[in-house]
């Protein structure tokens, strides 16, 4: 029996080495989810976004002027406001877009997706500049993003959807 005895305390003993491995890398894991949980990866990324969209650099001096004549007329898209939030942000975000020389069209609607944590200015191709001026315009923490599937609101124009 002593062999017996003998051979089953070394995978007894493994057994618990590995269990209790398991726990503290579950404590760390655990940690680590307390210590980030406030961190929201999307607002970061909507917000460097903003940032290099308003701070992006001229385009070499041929480009430029080449592409002068033609981003004129997409200068100021036209934009439509959707309501993620309180009425009344809505309403203030929409004086604040015209105040910037953007036409707004239609009225204040519902946002119908899921509501983003703060304000995003969601444009299409060509518009990542004219987003970032009517973010910049609205200011209350406001982003711009690309549009998301799914987002048919203003087709041609920037969707913007007001959270406060």
């Amino acid at each position: 029996m002593s062999t017996t005895d003998h051979q089953r305390k070394v995978p007894i003993r493994a057994i618990i080495m590995i269990l209790v491995a398991l726990a503290i890398a579950f404590a760390g894991l655990g940690w680590h989810a307390v210590a980030t949980r406030d961190s929201d990866p999307d607002s970061a990324l909507h917000a460097q976004a903003a940032k290099l969209s308003a701070t992006a650099p001229a385009a070499p001096s041929g480009a430029s002027e080449s592409a002068a004549p033609s981003s004129a007329p997409a200068a100021a898209p036209a934009a439509c406001v959707q309501r993620g939030g309180a009425s009344a942000a809505a309403r203030a975000a929409v004086a604040e877009i015209k105040k910037a020389g953007v036409t707004v069209r239609g009225e204040v609607a519902t946002w119908k997706g899921k509501a983003p944590r703060a304000t995003v200015v969601y444009y299409g191709a060509g518009q990542e500049n004219a987003a970032g001026r009517v973010a910049a315009a609205i200011d209350h923490g406001s982003s711009a993003a690309p549009r998301p599937a799914g987002a048919e609101q203003c087709a041609e124009g920037l969707v913007v959807v007001v959270v406060k």
